[in-house]
């Protein structure tokens, strides 16, 4: 008993677990910035959070024991908290989750002294001083047991005298270790077990949602278990894929895709050059514009009359920036391809969906992928950005498209002008591009982004109401693009040039953002998209179309209005001369979900789950009929065939 008091393991475990369970009670007791229940929104993972985390922290601590090494251990919890503790402020403010890439990125030599790191760890100032609070008590209890146990060491050496726990059997870390191990296990049995729903405990009457998922959700909870999915993915996902697996994903994709495949069992996401026929007659200059955060649900209130919140679009759409002619195309059910802009950005570049954990651009220049830009070998092309791309993960696909050809503004000196900015650099973009040869020029936009405080102060207040803010911030954006429009406008080419716009993805604002039952993942991913020219013989008036199109489809489409004809991994459709049929939905994967998004509905489910749950404006119900669950096996079989060629790196030849 005096060895175990003596013990400094104990001491260390009881601590750690203090803090851990201290953690628990800011993340779910702070609300996050649009004022959202995280015990809501972690429906059904909380067990699995809190059994893995107290778990993993007993486990570290046996190991640790096992070395006798107590310093060590000390030290590495200083660490482990410091990066846990901004893993829970950081998804509780931006509803992202840290991870070696998020660490990669956001605190990259390039953002240590912007803004970028410092805005996406601030939060509410209240969260802020009590998670900044715990790091630093944590930080200051790790260096102060090191110290004294430091000099308590080196006193007892002097007299002779060694420490009691030294000689201790190997009975406490085998405890820790199984304790740990129990904890972490249980809710993966219960998960394998297919434990769903609510159940109720017999006697205490207590109801406990079950709903078990095995996302990354915080860093302490999957320490253990990410290296045996890492594991078994690999020698899964090396397995043959299979005919089944290919008719799943031939679900998905045009059918001159399947028909035109070039070797079905070894590359089945790759085909000949497209033989349909182009709406294009010749070459186009090309403007692709990607909104942040562009929902669909909101601009396709712009159809019945409220075209106040993106008034220069608008006029657009219409003909009114036209001399003569034109027009284009408004897609109302268009989807993104993938949450967050990275995913979104790697479907539209890349014309296929993102898969989860398989982060594509932040390694693309070692992968044998082809991003549209790379097949506009007669165009120059530039780029202009108002986020930086090493926050958004998309510096490899920068450097690979554009080279040095790209501009970003740096630090705005007044707060909420990124899009002012952006768009100064986009109007000196345009000027240096030619005039008597073809060109594509893109960039993007910032304010809209969540939580939707970045616009001035001096251009509209900042309600608490979400909605408000977000229809502010997308005012604020049009502005500046009404600027660059007019600008692009009195070019001699503007005739010869199309507008491309649409969202780099969905984003929650308001509680219909949020109806589909967590932990699917991200609920709705509708997002605007508009294709737009003033040459008549391409469009003669706008048409408003009712097939689903999505990011998957810019490649395809760029194709047409460029003329080249390539063999590629696209799985989407040419917009300008073709229609995904009726029954077919876009597709994409977050997290451990599936979405499809069809016209006039979506189905979302895990891919480990049974349950289907189908949404009908924003009200999601279980859907248990034949079609859906259908759809649902074919959306895992497609998975398996994506996480498969993304792990082995077999998209094309």
């Amino acid at each position: 008993m005096i060895e175990k008091l003596k013990n400094p393991f104990v001491g260390i475990a009881l601590v750690a677990l203090l803090i851990q369970t201290i953690m628990f009670v800011l993340f779910y007791s702070l609300p996050d910035p649009l004022g959202l229940s995280l015990a809501e929104m972690f429906s059904g993972k909380t067990i699995w959070q809190v059994f893995m985390a107290f778990g993993a922290i007993l486990v570290l601590t046996a190991i640790f024991a096992f070395f006798k090494a107590p310093r060590a251990l000390a030290l590495f919890f200083a660490f482990y908290f410091i990066l846990a503790i901004a893993d829970y402020e950081v998804f509780r403010f931006s509803h992202q989750r840290l991870s070696y890439s998020f660490l990669r990125t956001y605190f990259h030599i390039s953002n240590i002294t912007d803004e970028t790191t410092i805005s996406t760890l601030g939060g509410d100032l209240k969260g802020t001083i009590l998670w900044l609070s715990l790091l630093f008590s944590t930080l200051v209890a790790s260096i102060s047991f090191i110290i004294i146990y430091t000099l308590k060491k080196r006193k007892l050496k002097s007299l002779g005298t060694s420490f009691a726990f030294e000689k201790s059997s190997k009975r406490l870390p085998v405890s820790f270790f199984t304790l740990g191990m129990v904890l972490s296990i249980i809710p993966l049995v219960l998960f394998l077990l297919g434990t769903r729903g609510i159940v109720t405990v017999p006697v205490i009457n207590m109801k406990i949602d079950m709903r078990f998922t095995l996302g990354k959700h915080t860093l302490t909870a999957p320490i253990l278990h990410i290296a045996a999915v890492e594991t078994f993915e690999f020698i899964r996902d090396n397995s043959k894929i299979t005919d089944e697996l290919i008719t799943d994903l031939d679900s998905f994709l045009p059918e001159d895709f399947s028909k035109n495949r070039q070797n079905a069992k070894e590359f089945p996401t790759y085909r000949s050059a497209p033989t349909h026929e182009y709406k294009a007659q010749k070459p186009y200059n090309i403007v692709l514009i990607m909104g942040e955060s562009y929902k669909g649900r909101i601009f396709n209130q712009m159809l019945q009359g409220d075209t106040t919140f993106a008034p220069n679009l608008w006029n657009l759409a219409t003909g009114k920036f036209f001399t003569e002619g034109g027009g284009g195309l408004w897609f109302k059910n268009a989807f993104s391809g993938g949450y967050p802009t990275v995913r979104g950005t790697m479907a539209t570049y890349l014309g296929f969906p993102s898969h989860p954990n398989r982060d594509v651009p932040s390694f693309y220049a070692s992968n044998h992928f082809t991003g549209f830009p790379e097949f506009l070998t007669n165009y120059k092309k530039a780029y202009m950005t108002v986020s930086n791309p090493v926050f958004d993960h998309t510096l490899p696909f920068v450097e690979k498209f554009y080279g040095e050809n790209w501009a970003f503004p740096g630090k705005a000196e007044v707060e909420g002008t990124m899009d002012s900015l952006g768009v100064d650099l986009a109007l000196k973009t345009l000027e240096s591009l030619p005039t008597d040869s073809l060109w594509f020029f893109s960039y993007n936009t910032i304010a809209s982004h969540i939580p939707f405080y970045g616009y001035p102060d001096s251009f509209a207040s900042k309600p608490d109401d979400a909605m408000e803010r977000y229809k502010n911030a997308l005012r604020y954006t049009d502005s500046h693009f009404g600027r660059f429009l007019s600008a692009l406008s009195k070019r001699p080419d503007f005739k010869n040039t199309v507008i491309i716009i649409l969202g780099d993805h969905d984003t929650p604002v308001d509680s219909i953002d949020y109806a589909v039952p967590q932990p699917l993942g991200v609920a709705t991913t509708q997002i605007f998209m508009g294709i737009f020219s003033a040459d008549s013989a391409l469009f003669d008036s706008l048409e408003i179309r009712n097939d689903v199109a999505s990011q998957l489809d810019i490649g395809p489409t760029i194709f047409d209005l460029a003329q080249v004809r390539p063999q590629n991994h696209f799985w989407g459709y040419d917009l300008l001369a073709e229609k995904r049929p009726e029954h077919q939905p876009a597709i994409f994967f977050s997290q451990n979900a599936y979405y499809l998004g069809f016209q006039d509905y979506v189905l979302t489910g895990g891919l480990d789950n049974e349950d289907v749950y189908k949404g009908i404006n924003g009200t999601f119900t279980l859907a248990k009929d034949s079609l859906s669950l259908i759809w649902k096996k074919k959306a895992v079989g497609a998975s398996k065939v994506v996480r498969s060629l993304l792990r082995n790196d077999k998209m094309q030849p």
